[in-house]
């Protein structure tokens, strides 16, 4: 293909010069450049499906909330669940080529989200007595299990174990400050994330030390 007003030649099947938006002389090539599938585009019927039937849920519950304000703003909760499914669903699709790390970033949003529904509900303690430790113990389990079954390099995912385990830890400080309304659950989670991260500092060392070497440029 060749643009008479610029003077150049263009390869692929384009229609019209990429500089001056002009027409194209010539016959049409092969497209160079690989068509790249999007996964919004790919399952774009299947989130389109899932986005109306989130707005009719929604129109729904506020609407019978309207009609029974007897009840209390519960069309609040309908809404909270709904916006955190989604947040969760497209870090989830985000990640999806990284499983250890898209674990880690879903700890992170389900952790942040159970506290907020915690103190909007009037604090009552259930986000993290309950939720955020069997998170992080569930966390490390499928980790390590997902690991096994696809094979990865250490590499792959030692560094999000660690820090895993480290939001695991974290529990400690509930502990002491009398904040959980049941202790096992924060007990599972910290001798979890005791054994998996003397585990990794006994027998996986050098593979921590040359990851995180590699993650900081040292």
């Amino acid at each position: 293909m060749y643009c008479t007003n610029c003077k150049v030649e263009v390869v692929g099947n384009r229609k019209s010069c990429p500089l001056c938006q002009g027409m194209l002389a010539g016959e049409k090539q092969e497209e160079v450049f690989p068509k790249i599938s999007f996964v919004y585009t790919e399952h774009g019927g299947f989130l389109k499906v899932m986005l109306l039937i989130s707005v009719i849920i929604s129109s729904v519950s506020v609407a019978l909330n309207v009609m029974l304000p007897r009840a209390g703003a519960w069309s609040l909760f309908v809404l909270g669940g709904i916006g955190s499914a989604w947040i969760s669903m497209i870090s989830a699709i985000n990640k999806r080529n990284n499983l250890p790390k898209n674990i880690v970033y879903q700890v992170i949003i389900i952790s942040v989200i159970v506290v907020l529904w915690d103190l909007l509900t009037g604090w009552r303690g259930w986000s993290i007595t309950y939720v955020i430790p069997f998170v992080c113990f569930f966390a490390m389990i499928s980790m390590v299990i997902i690991s096994k079954i696809r094979d990865l390099y250490v590499e792959d995912y030692i560094l999000y174990i660690v820090i895993d385990g480290c939001f695991g830890l974290a529990q400690i400080i509930f502990v002491f400050t009398g904040w959980l309304t049941a202790l096992y659950p924060s007990l599972i989670c910290i001798v979890t994330s005791v054994i998996s991260l003397s585990f990794i500092m006994i027998f996986k060392q050098k593979e921590l030390s040359a990851e995180i070497k590699r993650r900081l440029h040292i």
